[in-house]
């Protein structure tokens, strides 16, 4: 799939950015649709809870969400639910964060500025890899 270009990445986080201020359940509401839209991927992240904490899963939740307008708006489509399929075989290839840097510049330098925890970053990429080969 073609890589998202950084000025519709800029373009979602500004829209995000705007909801959040109007409407201080829009984070709620985004996180609650991602689990609804992907519930493989939020039991992945859930799983990991130990690691990156509670609060880690709702900022990793919303930040995919994020990421998942992106890749419907870039689409002009839904995404296919991702399956745990999907992720094995994603996280089957290492590196998981370079391969997102190549596959999908824009969201990486996203995460990469949004995000400060590297565990994060690393589930975030993840699943952005997950997306992008759902995305065909």
């Amino acid at each position: 799939m073609a890589a998202i270009p950084e000025s519709l990445v800029a373009e979602v986080v500004s829209h995000t950015s705007e909801q959040m201020a109007k409407d201080p359940t829009y984070s709620q509401l985004a996180v609650g649709s991602f689990v609804e839209a992907h519930p493989d991927v939020s039991r992945y992240v859930t799983a990991n809870t130990a690691t990156i904490g509670g609060e880690g899963v709702i900022h990793v939740v919303f930040h995919a969400e994020v990421m998942a307008e992106c890749f419907r708006r870039h689409l002009r489509r839904e995404l296919p639910p991702v399956g745990f399929a999907v992720l094995d075989a994603v996280a089957s290839d290492g590196d998981a964060t370079g391969r997102f840097a190549k596959s999908q510049p824009a969201l990486a330098d996203y995460v990469n500025s949004n995000v400060d925890e590297d565990p994060i970053r690393q589930i975030l990429a993840l699943i952005g890899l997950a997306f992008d080969r759902a995305a065909g």
